[in-house]
């Protein structure tokens, strides 16, 4: 299948896939997809904001319709940060920015935090993980069985029958047609399995970029599917503590993907623009 949109050169020679919407000039927003998501999962979110922000949906290399990383690249989250960074530059984004994370983007929020400090207006955990849930006591077990699950599905793909398995895959973020068949497409694509893998055996949360909460100089609002807040609940809380905006959502009864659907996308929306009117005030 066709790359849907923009490929973007970032480095010679390689190249993200994008999309950017919303009115040139305007505050822009990134949306960052999960373990094994692509561009599409912030489509509804991108649609209730781009009346008034600049919202940028991506895939990160190797991932989706993204050429992959150089070879023998660590697939950290500092690496997807400073792809990201490369990304801004090229489309001539400025900052601050405001970041939108789903599931294990959650680590790369983080990371651009604790990095960038100074570069962002707010962070948005949708469903996130927390690397400090993964230095308890076996905490990592997570990780291994999604690994695991992941190299699996990487044999399954290469192999083809994830592509059979693909029309059976549900959609709780009612995505429109398009948006659906191309996440189909991916499910069965042997190369997004492996890099999504790759992604996840990177992840060192001892890493000293994970120590976000030190240096937090941002609005925090948090999303989850837990009523209190799940694992990203303590960095809202510790943003509220140092006088800034910090905000948990809990939303008990939905699933891990249905909180990016349309209604679900609109409240995201919502603490985007309260978020950022918070930071211009306190700037």
């Amino acid at each position: 299948m066709k790359a849907p949109f923009d490929l973007v050169e970032i480095s010679p020679g390689r190249r993200l896939h994008a999309l950017i919407e919303g009115p040139t000039g305007a505050p822009l927003v990134v949306f960052d997809h999960g373990a094994f998501g692509i561009y599409a999962d912030g489509w509804w979110v991108k649609e209730k904001l781009k009346r008034d922000n600049r919202v940028l949906l991506y895939g990160r290399a190797g991932m989706g319709w993204s050429d992959p990383a150089p070879p023998g690249a660590e697939l950290t989250a500092e690496f997807h940060v400073e792809d990201l960074r490369r990304l801004l530059t090229v489309v001539g984004a400025h900052p601050p920015f405001m970041l939108v994370g789903h599931s294990m983007a959650g680590f790369r929020l983080q990371a651009f935090a604790a990095l960038y400090p100074d570069e962002l207006a707010g962070l948005v955990f949708v469903d996130a993980m927390n690397p400090a849930a993964l230095r308890l006591p076996g905490g990592m077990k997570v990780l291994t069985r999604f690994s695991a699950l992941l190299a699996a599905g990487h044999r399954a793909a290469g192999f083809g029958a994830m592509r059979l398995a693909a029309p059976f895959a549900r959609d709780q973020m009612a995505l429109p047609a398009q948006r659906q068949q191309e996440k189909r497409f991916i499910f069965g694509d042997s190369a997004h399995w492996k890099a999504a893998k790759r992604e996840v055996d990177a992840t060192d949360p001892m890493a000293r970029y994970f120590n976000t909460l030190a240096s937090l100089s941002c609005p925090v609002a948090v999303f989850s599917r837990n009523a209190q807040g799940g694992a990203c609940a303590p960095i809202a809380k510790v943003a509220a503590t140092h006088g800034l905006y910090g905000k948990v959502i809990g939303l008990a009864g939905e699933t891990h993907t249905s909180l990016l659907n349309p209604k679900h996308a609109e409240m995201i929306a919502g603490q985007v623009r309260l978020m950022r009117q918070t930071h211009l005030t306190a700037v």
